[in-house]
Order: C-alpha cells, then sequence, then structure tokens
C-alpha cells in the first residue's frame, strides 16, 4: 500500500500548491481510494503535478462533513465518474464555525440529494464500513478520554439554532500493512486516544505501524498536549506521520516525546508500508 499526501496546509516541494485542507490518496494492487478532498484548490494541480491518475479512482472516503476535507469534491466529480462516498451520515449537517457573534458556514458543499444527482453511490453508517479488502473505518468513535473534547466554536444548526457540535461524524480509517496497521485521521476531532483505543479494540489489538493525518491540537493547552502525548506513548505507534490541525506547538511536543518516529506529513509525501 502506498499513501500520498494530495492535499495539506504545507508545501516545501516544486511545482506543488498547499491549502488549508487534507487528502490523502491510496494505492494498492487492487484499489485506489481517495480520504478527503481538501478544498479543491490545489488537488487536481497537485494530481497531475505527482503524475497521479484521479480517474483511476473508485471510492472516497469522507473524514467527517468539514470544507476544508470535502469541498474539493467539486473538482474531484468531474475526473473521478460513478465513485461510491463513504462518510457518517451527520456530514451533510449544516456545519457553522462562531466567535462571538460572527458564524461562518463551514459544513459540506452539496445536500445529499445534490450529491445523488451526480450518479455517485453513498454509503452512510455509524458504524464500521468496509471499503476494500482489510480497509474498514472505525465508525463513530467512542469519547471515553475527558480532556479530549470539541471546541465550543464548532457548532451545527439543528430547527433553526445553532448547538455545538460533537462532531459524531469525525471517524478515522484503518488500513493494514505487511508489519501492522495504518490509522488514517482527518482531523481526529474525536481524539487520537480515543480514536486509537477503539481501533486497538476493532483490531484485537494489532501492532499501529503508522498513524497520519491531523490529530487537532492547535488550539490545545499545554495541559491537553502532554496528557495526549502520555497516552499516546502507550500505543506504541511505530511513525506518526502528522500534519494539517495538529499544530506547531504540538508537533514540537511530539518531536521531544517521539524524535525521529515524527514525520511530518506536507504535500507530496508517499508512504509505503
Amino acid at each position: 500500500m502506498i499513501i500520498t499526501t494530495l492535499v495539506e496546509n504545507i508545501v516545501n516541494k516544486p511545482d506543488l500548491l498547499g491549502e488549508h485542507g487534507l487528502s490523502f490518496l491510496l494505492e494498492s494492487e487492487n484499489d485506489t481510494i481517495l480520504f478527503d478532498t481538501g478544498q479543491g484548490y490545489t488537488i487536481l494541480h497537485n494530481a497531475e503535478k505527482m503524475g497521479v491518475d484521479l480517474s483511476k479512482v473508485s471510492k472516497i472516503v469522507l473524514s467527517h462533513g468539514h470544507y476544508d476535507h470535502t469541498d474539493g469534491l467539486k473538482n474531484v466529480l468531474n475526473v473521478v465518474h460513478d465513485a461510491n462516498i463513504y462518510g457518517h451520515p451527520n456530514i451533510f449537517e449544516k456545519k457553522y464555525s462562531r466567535d462571538g457573534q460572527k458564524t461562518r458556514y463551514i459544513g459540506m458543499p452539496y445536500t445529499k440529494e445534490e450529491l445523488e444527482s451526480k450518479c455517485v453511490s453513498l454509503h452512510l453508517s455509524r458504524k464500521p464500513i468496509q471499503i476494500a479488502d482489510g480497509i474498514c473505518t472505525t465508525g463513530e468513535i467512542d469519547r471515553l478520554v475527558d480532556f479530549e473534547t470539541i471546541s465550543d466554536r464548532l457548532c451545527v444548526m439543528r430547527d433553526g439554532s445553532l448547538e455545538k457540535d460533537d462532531l459524531l461524524d469525525d471517524f478515522s480509517l484503518i488500513v493494514p500493512g505487511r508489519n501492522g496497521i495504518a490509522v488514517v485521521l482527518g482531523c481526529g476531532h474525536s481524539g487520537i486516544i480515543n480514536t486509537l483505543t477503539q481501533v486497538r479494540k476493532m483490531t484485537d489489538n494489532a501492532p499501529i505501524s503508522i498513524v497520519m493525518g491531523g490529530i487537532h491540537l492547535i488550539d490545545a493547552n499545554e495541559d491537553r498536549i502532554h496528557k495526549t502525548i502520555h497516552l499516546l506513548s502507550e500505543f506504541s505507534v511505530g511513525k506518526l506521520a502528522l500534519c494539517h490541525c495538529t499544530g506547531m506547538k504540538a508537533l514540537v511536543e511530539v518531536y521531544n516525546a517521539f524524535g525521529n518516529k515524527l514525520l511530518i506529513n506536507n504535500v507530496g509525501t508517499r508512504i509505503e508500508f
């Protein structure tokens, strides 16, 4: 399995572009799977420059319903036809970011009906979904750790009023490899410790070769970061390929704790496992 970072906030390779968003391409002998689509500004450009043929994608997994992971669908679906799209039913909720009296829409670019009209097949479930041979989603992640909370700024519109969004649609992908499994996250709003705890239960404590994606510590205080790193050490993860919403302060602390196990996962990174 090869996982390519098509979209990410930071780029340090020629001809590629960065944006606030995330998208991974997973390629094996039998499947080509797109995990999230970014905002859409860079995914087609970066795919072309990296020699990636997105028309081979038959399955698209959406980690949750925020714009920086789903708006790229508008461009991707011009290239990917008859796609199977996998996600949680709540990805279509009207999601907002609230800052005082100001609100900003941060949800999906399509309604469920609009997406279905584009001749895609939707596979929506709160429970784990089998994507391909051995590859599955975590489903809804149990919230067990008290400090892994969701920001009050993230809201959802229900019955005409804004409520705090518990982001139950946030899930991750479990991918088997030769020497263990990869856990692929979008933003990890559910919490990296909650997520890995669920993965461990689902895989009968299989070794975790790599965790990649965002773990949403960008706004976390030092106490939460330190507690996260302390518990993360118990999972004996081989590599941490972190990016997007992890946050610079958290990346520094992860490096201090785990050293060369940390891989800064920018646009153009290719990981084989």
